[in-house]
Order: structure tokens, then C-alpha cells, then sequence
């Protein structure tokens, strides 16, 4: 059973010139003869037109010689211009043979029954027949041509035809083997490269890079695109368990405190008894949004995202605002939109987008001033839309604003159980819908946090 690629390669280009090679000889044999048949029935009809024009001297020569003359006996041989040529004629009157001439054979044919051509079996050779009858005399004339030289020519075109494709598909076969061998090196250079792939390769590690042939060369960049996302989605699991490891340490370890307290000390005071269950309760919560922050993070990582769909930024903004105000009654939030409906809509994902909104409206409620003053500013220019979202905080200094983006980091006047995640995730959503988020000073003397996307596309 032919398993690798080159062998079934080979065997087909081999099969496909032999059907060719064979059905193409077979058409040129076959029409060669035809056309040597064809080229006897002529000479025929010259050498019969000939001979009929010829029967008055035929017959004045057969009336001057003996009943016993050779050219009567059906054993004997005439000379002249006949002799060597396989070829005889007989001059018939009725059902009798009055004049021979030519080679003749052993075995006389019977007597044709009509003018025109016919094929007749002689000595178990074949020969071709040619009768016509003179109309003054009504005499029949025969000429007869033996078959046999034709028929030696059709073997032999037979042999060389097959000899010749036997070594048509030898050639064919030797020469798809070498082409396909040279062919596959980008295939055995893949699968090569494939096989060498480890946990421990860096991430930028691709197949090797493959130009030509263009379907092998398709497949090399959907593998190395396979490959790509494999690693990132492994880069980030590893992300998301060596962080979750690092930062659930903590909250379990206090969770775990306040349980072990509240076994050891059934008699607790009550009121201290509710402290522990409080502080115990927002460890728990600490917890979920520290996960549920970290699976967001990791499905980024991973590119583990549904189709893009419209989102029409206007109300995705005003619902998260409004929102906030619901969460924050004390809070002075106001927003302030110049865009128009026809250029507030982006390809993205809602969830992740309002998630980012609703991380930086928290970050500003959080970390706000005494008077607890939030602008929301939405606007387009140049195809580009802008979500700034200002608070009269402290701020953060300019020379920590680019850390203060990463996983983890809290600033140094950071204030509540925040889990360092917030700005985060807001970059990493921004990223992922093809923007930018900067960190700079607000009007109102706080932070500005300033989300930039692409009008219209992610």
C-alpha cells in the first residue's frame, strides 16, 4: 500500500502517461493502417483498370498458347512485372478461370460472386480482393494482393508502440519521483520543523518560511497562524495561573484566618463575631473580582473572542454612565458628547468595551477628590473616537503613569480593595479594538484617562 505522498505521486503520473502514451499509439497504429489499406485498395483499382483495359491482348495471348500453358495451372508462377509482388489477377468467364498472372498460391480462392472489393482467406493468409467486370466482353477480372505485409507492419507498430510507452512511463515514473521529492522539501522542512516544537520554545518560535510551491506556502502560514495563537493561548494560561497563584495567595490566607478564628472562638462577642464574618465577606468578594478580572485578561491574551459586531459608542457610554450614577449617588458625574449618531459606531465587542468604561468610571469614583467631581468627555474628529474620563483626584504622577497600566500595579495614594487589574484591562480592551489608552492631567486636576479608537472598525 502506497502511503507516502511521493510514491502516490509517482504511481499517478506513471498511470496517467500510460493511459496517454497507449491511447495515443493506439490511434497512430490504427490510422497507419488505415491509410496502407487504403493505399492497397488503390493500387487495386489502378492495376484493375489496367488489366481490364488490357483483356483483349489477355485473351489473344491465352488463345495462342497450349491448354498446358503455366499461366492456366493455379500452381504455377508468371513472370513480368507481377513476379515478387505478391499479387495475381484471373481473368473469369462464367464460373471458369481462362487467364492467370501474377505469384499464385498454392490454394485458389473461390470465384467472387460480384464486382468489388472483399477480403478472402488464402494459404490462412489474408488478401484483398478486387473484382470488376468488362462490359463489352463480359469478362471478370480479378486482382488479388496479398494482406500479409500489412499486416506485419501493424505488429510491428504494435511492438514499438508498446515498447515505446513501457519506456515513456519508465521515464515518467523515475522523473515524478526526483520532481516530487524536489517538490515535497517544503513539506518534509514543515513537518520537520513541527516535530521539533516544545513547551520550552520562545514565543516568537514559527516554522520555517515557505515561498513556493503557493499551496505548501498557504499551508506554512495557516500552520505558523495555528501556532501563533496556540502559544499565546498557552502564554496565557501560564499568565493567568502564575498570577492567580501570586494574588489569591493573600485574601485566601486572611480568609482562611478569619475561619479558623471564627472555629476556635465559638464564643465569640458578638459584634466581634460580625466584624470577622464582614472582613471574611470582602476577601470573598475580593476573590471573585480578582478571578473574574483575571479570566477577562487571559481570554485577551488568547485572542478568545466572538465575532465582532456594531456598537454604537453613544449609548454604550450614556448606559455606563448612568449606571454609575446609580452606583455612586454622591458622585458629580457629567457627560459631555459631540458626536453624531452617523460616526459613533464602531466593529467591536460591547462586553469588553463596556467593560473598559466601566473600569475607568469605578477608577474615577474610587480615587476622586473630596468633592467627588467625574467628566466624561465622548468625542470624533479625523475617523478617530475619543472616551476621556477625568476626576479632581490626586492623580498620578507623570513619571508612573506607564506602569500604572500594568497587571497589579496600585499607585501609592491607591485607596479601597482595588486589585490592581482596572487600567489593565482598560489597555488591554483598547489594544484589542485596534486604540490606544494614555494617562495624563485632567482640567480638574485629577487623572485623564483617555481611550482612542478607530471610527468605524476595531
Amino acid at each position: 500500500m502506497l502511503r507516502s505522498l511521493r510514491s502516490q505521486l509517482a504511481v499517478a503520473s506513471a498511470v496517467l502517461i500510460l493511459i496517454i502514451s497507449a491511447l495515443s499509439g493506439l490511434i497512430i497504429v490504427l490510422q497507419m493502417d488505415a491509410h496502407d489499406r487504403e493505399t492497397l485498395d488503390g493500387k487495386l483499382q489502378g492495376r484493375l483498370s489496367r488489366e481490364l483495359d488490357d483483356i483483349p491482348k489477355t485473351l489473344e495471348r491465352s488463345s495462342e498458347n497450349s491448354p498446358r500453358d503455366p499461366r492456366l495451372d493455379t500452381g504455377g508462377v508468371f513472370g513480368g512485372p507481377w513476379s515478387g509482388s505478391e499479387t495475381f489477377f484471373r481473368l473469369i468467364d462464367g464460373t471458369e478461370v481462362i487467364a492467370l498472372k501474377g505469384e499464385l498460391p498454392l490454394e485458389q480462392p473461390p470465384l467472387p460472386t460480384a464486382d468489388g472489393f472483399s477480403t478472402v482467406t488464402i494459404d490462412d493468409e489474408p488478401w484483398r480482393s478486387l473484382a470488376g467486370t468488362d462490359p463489352a466482353t463480359g469478362i471478370r477480372v480479378e486482382v488479388l494482393q496479398s494482406l500479409a505485409p500489412i499486416q506485419q507492419r501493424f505488429e510491428s507498430n504494435v511492438l514499438l508502440v508498446s515498447l515505446v510507452t513501457l519506456v515513456a512511463v519508465a521515464i515518467a515514473t523515475l522523473g515524478a519521483w526526483l520532481i516530487a521529492r524536489f517538490v515535497l522539501q517544503p513539506v518534509a522542512r514543515l513537518s520537520h520543523g513541527a516535530a521539533t516544537i516544545r513547551a520550552d520554545h520562545p514565543a516568537e518560535f514559527r516554522l520555517p518560511a515557505v515561498t513556493t510551491p503557493r499551496e505548501v506556502a498557504q499551508l506554512s502560514d495557516t500552520l505558523n497562524d495555528m501556532l501563533e495563537r496556540l502559544q499565546r493561548s498557552m502564554l496565557a494560561t501560564r499568565r493567568f495561573t502564575a498570577d492567580a497563584g501570586h494574588e489569591l495567595r493573600t485574601p485566601l490566607a486572611s480568609l482562611g484566618t478569619y475561619l479558623e478564628i471564627l472555629e476556635r472562638n465559638p464564643a465569640l462577642d458578638p459584634a466581634r463575631r460580625a466584624e470577622l464574618l464582614g472582613s471574611a465577606g470582602a476577601e470573598h468578594q475580593r476573590i471573585v473580582r480578582l478571578l473574574e478580572g483575571l479570566q477577562t485578561l487571559a481570554r485577551g491574551d488568547a485572542a478568545s473572542l466572538p465575532a465582532k459586531d456594531a456598537v454604537d459608542l453613544v449609548d454604550l457610554v450614556s448606559d455606563a454612565v448612568a449606571r454609575a450614577r446609580r452606583r455612586h449617588p454622591s458622585l458629580e458625574l457629567t457627560l459631555h458628547s459631540t458626536v453624531l449618531d452617523s460616526e459613533g459606531t464602531i466593529d467591536g465587542w460591547p462586553e469588553g468595551l463596556r467593560l473598559a468604561v466601566d473600569n475607568l468610571l469605578t477608577n474615577a469614583a474610587t480615587h476622586g477628590g473630596a468633592r467627588g467631581h467625574v467628566r466624561v468627555d465622548l468625542s470624533c474628529t479625523d475617523d478617530t473616537l475619543r472616551i476621556v474620563v477625568s476626576d479632581d483626584g490626586p492623580g498620578i504622577a507623570a513619571d508612573q503613569r506607564e506602569r500604572a497600566t500594568e497587571r497589579f500595579v496600585r499607585g501609592p495614594g491607591a485607596v479601597g480593595e482595588g486589585s490592581g487589574l482596572g487600567l489593565a484591562l482598560v489597555q488591554q480592551q483598547a489594544a484589542l479594538h485596534g486604540g490606544t489608552l494614555t494617562l495624563g492631567e485632567s482640567a480638574l486636576g485629577g487623572l485623564a484617562a483617555t481611550i482612542t479608537l478607530p471610527a468605524g472598525g476595531g
